[in-house]
């Protein structure tokens, strides 16, 4: 896949980042310059797995951290398409080298970033679609019908707060493993209340009500260690897919996974053993038992999957350190790109002046309010040739 990456940076520092860019030639494609009286934005096109190569060497010059902005969008086709630098000489040492791929090859921390933040924020739909995976596991369970309990896997949204937690732990960001947390246990708590409801209303319709193979099979304590032993690989199957944004791969480790039908089958279970222990049934014990079991499985999945996916997170090349995660802009990077941010998002054009940020619409009317031709503000001057300059207005 191919990325189109923008670096807008000051015109004065335009050399200065070519320089930069220089020293990663052989990655990148089509170097295009658009000069702006104020800004330049210098574009270009990198394969998906070059792409994090480029961004750390800019960041190694403090481009998008002190000063410049890099965007990367994803590119669905481009005409010529890039082809691989063919080697002058070959032989199978070169040869070789040219086929090996770095175990550490991912996406930017940023990109990574985003695509987890997406998964942990708590919403309706968050809520909405783990009651509906809730509604669908217990039929399953109670139908014995493993394909919908699979399908349930499909829409469950447990698995965001999860990777949150992993990796907010893996950079230090604290505030993200708390919300992570929080979200994480109001999910298996709503779950866990799904499977209490579906149980009560299936004992209102029929006393004679008793436990599936789907339902015994994830209570017996030998459902532990074949959960840890296809846990353990979902843990490095979930951190793959987010590194390297691989949806498709991402969707089968949710099923495998298997995060939310434990509960609700906790759920259904300790309603049994209630309503057993009411009645004076025989399996009162066992259906506690069960429950127990079953929650002990999900909490179990948890553990590992958050263990694996961190070292598989490490193995990437992703160090546990602290990550910036924003930068708000100072009156002299949001002055420096106000022609640019204005033409994306409509708003306001803004000029610095004495270290404040005020509107152009706003100067006139104070210019007004002087009777005056010039605005002194600060040590800047903002006259109505100025205003037309700046807005392109009559």
């Amino acid at each position: 896949m191919v990325r189109r990456v923008e670096v807008t940076v000051p015109s004065e520092r335009t050399e200065e980042l070519v320089d930069y860019l220089a020293a990663c030639r052989d990655k990148i494609h089509g170097l295009a310059i658009n000069r702006a009286e104020r800004t330049s934005i210098v574009t270009f096109r990198c394969k998906d797995k070059h792409v994090r190569n480029v961004v750390d060497s800019l960041d190694s010059h403090n481009v998008g951290v002190t000063w410049g902005i890099i965007d990367v969008l994803a590119v669905t086709m481009t005409k010529p398409r890039i082809a691989v630098k063919k080697l002058s000489e070959k032989s199978e040492v070169s040869i070789f080298k040219a086929k090996a791929y770095s175990i550490k090859e991912r996406q930017t921390i940023e990109e990574i970033y985003e695509v987890v933040d997406s998964g942990i924020h708590l919403t309706f739909d968050y809520m909405a679609f783990t009651v509906v995976a809730a509604i669908i596991a217990g039929v399953g369970l109670l139908t014995d019908s493993s394909v919908t309990v699979v399908a349930s896997m499909l829409v469950s949204p447990l698995m965001g707060p999860i990777l949150g937690v992993t990796f907010g732990f893996l950079i230090k960001d604290y505030k993200m493993m708390i919300k992570s947390i929080r979200n994480e246990i109001l999910g298996v708590v709503l779950t866990f209340l799904t499977g209490v409801i579906i149980a009560s209303f299936t004992l209102v319709s029929s006393r004679q009500q008793s436990i599936t193979f789907e339902m015994s099979s994830r209570g017996e304590y030998l459902s532990l260690f074949t959960g840890a032993v296809v846990a353990s690989p979902s843990g490095v199957g979930v951190a793959l897919s987010v590194a390297n944004t691989n949806i498709n791969s991402l969707v089968g480790v949710a099923i495998s996974a298997a995060l939310l039908p434990p509960i609700v089958n906790s759920g259904l279970l300790l309603t049994l053993a209630f309503d057993s222990s009411v009645t004076s049934k025989p399996e009162e014990k066992t259906y506690y038992r069960m429950a127990g079991v079953s929650m002990c499985l999900f909490l179990m999945n948890w553990v590992l999957i958050f263990t694996f996916a961190n070292l598989t997170f490490i193995l990437k090349g992703l160090d546990r350190k602290p990550f910036d995660r924003g930068t708000v802009w100072d009156d002299e990077a949001f002055s420096t790109h106000t022609s640019r941010h204005n033409t994306m998002h409509g708003s306001p054009l803004t000029v610095k002046t004495g270290g404040t940020m005020q509107s152009v619409g706003a100067r006139i009317r104070e210019s007004k309010r002087a009777k005056k031709s010039d605005v002194s503000l600060g040590d800047s001057k903002a006259t109505s040739d100025e205003y037309h300059k700046l807005t392109g207005h009559p």
